[in-house]
């Protein structure tokens, strides 16, 4: 999904952040390839929620975290894109 805003050349991506550090600084590095400078690499979601220069949000974590991390993002004034599961199993979004 941040590739595709990326190649828009309209949107920088200031911060990656994520608990592993191996898919964190993973994704650092492409990141970079893609904008030709390395966003920060954080792992508490908070800090960038608190940064006045971010606009908007990606939220693709985990299902138990995802609506917490939207709420938190809306209540500090940024505009949202969470990726959401259709349903916990194939089976269930197949219905």
């Amino acid at each position: 999904m941040l590739n595709h805003f990326l190649a828009t050349g309209d949107v920088a991506a200031k911060y990656v952040c994520d608990v592993e550090d191996a898919r964190g600084q993973a994704a650092v590095a492409e990141v970079e390839k893609q904008q030709r400078t390395a966003p920060a690499y954080v792992t508490d979601m908070r800090r960038v929620l608190d940064d006045p220069d971010v606009d908007a949000v990606i939220i693709a974590t985990p299902e138990h975290w995802h609506a917490l991390a939207t709420v938190w993002a809306c209540q500090a004034g940024k505009d949202v894109l969470v990726e959401k599961n259709l349903a916990r199993t194939i089976w269930r979004a197949a219905r």
